[in-house]
């Protein structure tokens, strides 16, 4: 049974390829709807296919119907009826990100590693977190797209001329943090936030091959995590190997503003 919820958008991962699915996009966010605010997944999002006024943005606010995943059983998971969804709201970056940190903040948990034990305990598959610190960031090289997915990506676009092929990204984007817990030996991790690999794509043709992972560590790690903001990750796990997280996005409002937030009582 469908339920129209409304969701604040915080994450859109880079476009894949699937069997099943065809292409389509992960999209994570935050419910509004709800007596406190909670984490919900989107899935699928072919969003590409979209009419233009769809095509919504992070930090937009969208209404949508929703029903139950039958293929997909983690607890944060619905799909969304996309013929009904529409953008009614976007929340600014102004004072400090307080509009987004309001739906954000009290979702926070203090590590990685204490999400992954929440999934082992209950099957939590998203969530948000604060690195201890953020050690780098670099590109390593990725298995090519297989024969299959490469000939369904020219298929699509076959029906579609006008549509620009999804290009195979050749690399990771990989992350290196550790978590302020006991446990935590360190992580290592790719971020499949469609920003980034968009930045690839773009900044390939404005920089030489030698530059352009420079360029894309100094904006992913020194100003993304650099000493004027206050980095976190949004983090979710394969559906096929939960126990497997990736990084989905950053959230890194300036220095300061969450803690100030938080101990004022606006979150």
């Amino acid at each position: 049974m469908a339920q129209r919820i409304k969701v604040l958008i915080t994450v859109k991962a880079y476009p894949t390829l699937s069997e099943r699915y065809r292409e389509t996009v992960c999209v994570a966010g935050v419910r509004m709807d709800t007596g406190q605010p909670s984490h919900v997944r989107l899935f699928p999002v072919p969003f590409r296919d979209l009419d233009a006024a769809k095509q919504f943005k992070k930090y937009d606010v969208v209404e949508v119907d929703v029903s139950a995943h039958a293929g997909d059983n983690r607890p944060e998971s619905l799909r969304p009826r996309l013929d009904t969804l529409e953008v009614v709201d976007h929340l600014g970056s102004n004072d400090g990100w307080r509009l987004r940190s309001e739906w954000v903040a009290p979702l926070i948990v203090p590590s990685l590693c204490e999400i992954k034990r929440r999934q082992a305990e209950n099957g939590t598959s998203l969530g948000v977190f604060r690195p201890a610190q953020v050690t780098g960031f670099k590109l390593e090289r990725s298995q090519d797209r297989s024969a299959g997915l490469e000939a369904m990506a020219s298929q699509i676009n076959m029906f579609d001329p006008e549509r620009k092929k999804l290009e195979d990204l050749p690399y990771k984007f990989m992350y290196s943090f550790t978590c302020d817990d006991g446990e935590c030996r360190g992580h290592n991790m790719g971020l499949i936030d469609w920003e980034v690999g968009a930045a690839y794509l773009s900044w390939r043709r404005r920089y030489t091959a030698d530059e352009l992972p420079e360029m894309l560590r100094k904006k992913w790690f020194e100003e993304i995590c650099g000493p004027g903001k206050d980095p976190h990750f949004f983090v979710g796990n394969v559906h096929q190997r939960p126990k497997t997280f990736m990084l989905l996005g950053a959230y890194y409002p300036p220095a300061g503003a969450l803690a100030r937030g938080i101990q004022t009582g606006l979150f």
